[in-house]
């Protein structure tokens, strides 16, 4: 009997450590395409050099369909976070059914004009109850853009 009791709790053991790998596989696998989707509309702004609703927008979308990323009805985005006095921050609205945000960042001196962009793509678990409770952000800044005043 003891040793059916000990093999039980091994196995308990076992389980536990095969839920626990998962977990951290399909959180990578969930970071991973965040983190692609973040980069590639990174890139595309900085393509273009500043967001083009047109242009940037239609790749992007193209380039969510084929990747996978999420549907999501729910549009709001969080709101920006600045540090700095003269900084304007405006979030740019997009007609996409995909769920990410971009942020343009203004700073205006005497001589120039510089501006970023923050994009926020979201990371989701796709577990039936979890996925509409945990949405964790994975966000990045394009370079800035300076143009000198004349």
């Amino acid at each position: 009997m003891k040793e059916a009791i000990a093999n039980l709790g091994v196995f308990n053991l076992m389980i536990i450590f095969g839920i626990i790998m998962m977990s951290f596989f399909i959180g990578s696998l969930g970071y991973t395409k965040a983190f692609k989707v973040k980069d590639r509309i990174i890139n595309e702004i900085e393509l273009e050099g500043e967001w083009n609703n047109t242009a940037v927008e239609n790749n992007i979308e193209n380039y969510l369909y084929e990747v996978g990323y999420r549907v999501n009805l729910d549009s709001q985005c969080p709101d920006a976070e600045t540090n700095e006095n003269n900084v304007k921050v405006t979030q740019i609205k997009t007609n996409s059914s995909y769920k990410y945000c971009v942020y343009k960042y203004e700073t205006e001196k005497e001589y120039k004009k510089t501006v970023y962009y923050k994009v926020v793509s979201f990371m989701y678990f796709d577990i039936p109850v979890i996925s509409e409770i945990i949405k964790i952000p994975v966000s990045g800044e394009t370079k800035p853009f300076v143009k000198f005043k004349s």
